[in-house]
This record gives structure tokens, C-alpha cells and sequence, in this order.
């Protein structure tokens, strides 16, 4: 490790813990993020705290970077608002939430638009349902404690600083109904963490990257599905038979190209705007890693370098037939 990695590996952690003092102690009260997650992995990580690797840190710092330029942005245009905005729940105080930016109406128009930003990676066609849920745990929290006759709103500001684009997904309001599931949730989480209840399981996009995902119920054995992952592997699972029929349609047009380029020689013509060319390579050697393995074990260690893993995935539709007897067995 150089200078420069032993530095940031500590700078990196302590530039968090500054960017993130104005939440205080998050192991003592439930936020806005804890209640939308899963409630096991929200009670383990106020019990049970991990510290998190440089790579989340690094984007737990751009979501700063983004809030930080976003704010800079509203303060040149001249916007009436307040940064980081600490909400808690009148009755239940340890149930509590800070507003990333909180927008103040005019005198004659009492309002308030609460805006929570995300930094994405890509932005999706329409926002996860955790981000709104978020957004109504803080636009409810600050129903209770407000004027009745001010109104409010909100929406979730979608940031994806390496494309440099953005997209607000607005129109939302407070949801007496919604809020409620979402106070029973929070007040579960905190029972959990006094030891009063074994915390529910919630399966959701974000769980191969929880750290208490050993010896999660939720983990064990044949795992259903979240909705949202459920779309996405039908969607991979569709598109994954669409590229197997292209590629044994293309196969059979690349075997009738090189049937006329040949395949001995490398070949290069063009007619009008398509352009055709071959590479031929010679014929060379490799090494048969197995055999070194077993007959110099020592020049193989001597030689190995490491390899970084990989994950492989596999969908596949089980035929409704299938699936019933599978259904009975169980």
C-alpha cells in the first residue's frame, strides 16, 4: 500500500464522520432510512454497529457532494430554504428524520416542499419505492409539528453526478394512511432494539449488500422473491432467450461472411457505407494450468497471481407443470 492508499484509508472514514455529525448518534433513535429498510438489518446496525468499507463510504460521500452542490445551486438562485432539517415525532421522539432541504412558501402562501436528494447511479424511469417512503416518513413527521393550515409537499431530486444529469420526481403529498404503516414500523425497530421483539425480515434490492445477512430467515433455504427483483429477473429472463436466438441467427450469417472472406488470410472490403474486415491470427500455445499444478506445484505458487472472483447468475422459467409438482412435493 502506498503513502497515498494508507492516507486516504484514513482520511476517507474521518472525512465521514464529519459530513455525517449533524445526525448524532444514530444508534439511539430510528430515522427516515431505518424505517423504509429492513427492520432486522436496522435494529442489528444500531446494536450491533459494523464499520463500513472505503467503497461505501466513497459513495455515502457523493451523496454529500451532491447536497452540497444542489445547495449551492438554490443559495445563487435566490431560493428560501433550510439544509438538513431535524423532524422528530412528537409523541415518540426517538422516531426522527432530517430534511435534506426544506422550502419555505411566500407570507401569503403558507407552504412548505420538502426535497430529499438521491445520488444514482443511472436515474430510473420512475423513483424506488423506498426513496418515496422516505419522503413520506419526513413529509408526515413534519405534519405533526407544523400549522395544520400550512401545506405541504415534496419530491425526491435524482442525481447522477458522472452523467451530470438530474430529474425531480414531484407531485407528492402527505399520506395519513401510508404514514401510520410507517409509524407502526418505526416503533417496531425500536422495540427490537430493547430487546422486547425479534425483528420482521423485509427482502429487498439492497440485501447482498446488508452485513447481517448470515442467519437471516429471510436467506434461508428456497428465498422468495421481492417485487421489484421479480421484474427485473423476468425482464433479464426474456431478453437473456432473445439474445441466444440472435446469436444462433448471427452465427449462421458470420459462417456464410467467412465462407466468401475465407479464413486464412485477413480480408478488408467495402461497398457504399458497410465495411467488412477480417483479422486472421496465427495459431499459438497455451498453458495447461491443471498439469503445472500437478507436476510443479512449487513454479505453480511461485508463479500464481490472484484472480478476482466473479458471480454467476442463472434464470430460467420453470414450465407450469413443473412448477405445480414442485408446489405438491413442498
Amino acid at each position: 500500500m502506498s503513502k497515498l492508499e494508507a492516507f486516504l484509508a484514513r482520511a476517507i472514514p474521518a472525512h465521514q464522520q464529519t459530513a455525517s455529525a449533524h445526525l448524532g448518534d444514530r444508534s439511539v433513535y430510528v430515522g427516515a432510512s431505518d424505517i423504509v429498510g429492513c427492520p432486522r438489518k436496522a435494529a442489528l446496525s444500531k446494536l450491533h454497529p459494523v464499520l463500513h468499507d472505503i467503497q461505501t463510504l466513497l459513495r455515502f460521500a457523493r451523496g454529500h457532494a451532491a447536497q452540497a452542490m444542489y445547495a449551492e445551486f438554490f443559495t445563487a438562485g435566490g431560493a428560501l430554504f433550510e439544509e438538513e432539517v431535524e423532524v422528530r415525532h412528537p409523541r415518540i421522539p426517538e422516531i426522527m428524520c432530517h430534511i435534506d432541504f426544506l422550502f419555505h412558501g411566500t407570507r401569503q402562501h403558507k407552504r412548505l416542499h420538502v426535497v430529499e436528494v438521491k445520488s444514482t447511479d443511472g436515474i430510473p424511469y420512475e423513483p424506488y419505492g423506498s426513496w418515496v417512503e422516505q419522503l413520506h416518513v419526513q413529509m408526515g413527521l413534519l405534519k405533526l409539528e407544523v400549522d395544520p393550515e400550512i401545506e405541504i409537499s415534496g419530491s425526491v431530486l435524482a442525481v447522477d453526478l458522472n452523467k451530470g444529469i438530474y430529474q425531480e420526481f414531484n407531485g407528492f403529498t402527505p399520506n395519513d394512511v401510508l404514514f401510520t404503516h410507517l409509524e407502526k414500523k418505526g416503533q417496531h425497530i425500536l422495540a427490537a432494539m430493547r430487546g422486547e421483539c425479534e425483528p420482521d425480515t423485509e427482502p429487498g434490492p439492497l440485501c447482498g449488500f446488508c452485513p447481517y445477512r448470515s442467519g437471516c430467515q429471510a436467506h434461508a433455504g428456497a428465498q422468495p422473491i421481492p417485487v421489484e427483483i421479480l421484474t427485473c429477473a423476468d425482464a433479464y429472463e426474456r431478453l437473456q432467450r432473445q439474445k441466444e436466438t440472435l446469436e444462433a441467427g448471427m452465427e449462421v450469417l458470420r459462417n456464410d461472411i467467412l465462407d466468401y472472406t475465407g479464413t486464412t488470410m485477413s480480408f478488408r472490403g467495402q461497398d457504399g457505407e458497410l465495411s467488412i474486415a477480417t483479422t486472421v491470427t496465427a495459431a499459438s500455445t497455451m498453458l495447461d494450468s491443471k498439469k503445472v499444478k500437478a507436476k510443479y506445484p512449487d513454479v505453480f505458487k511461485e508463479c500464481s497471481k490472484p484472480k478476482i472472483g466473479s458471480t454467476k447468475l442463472e434464470i430460467k422459467r420453470i414450465p407450469p407443470k413443473v412448477f405445480e409438482e414442485e408446489q405438491k412435493a413442498a
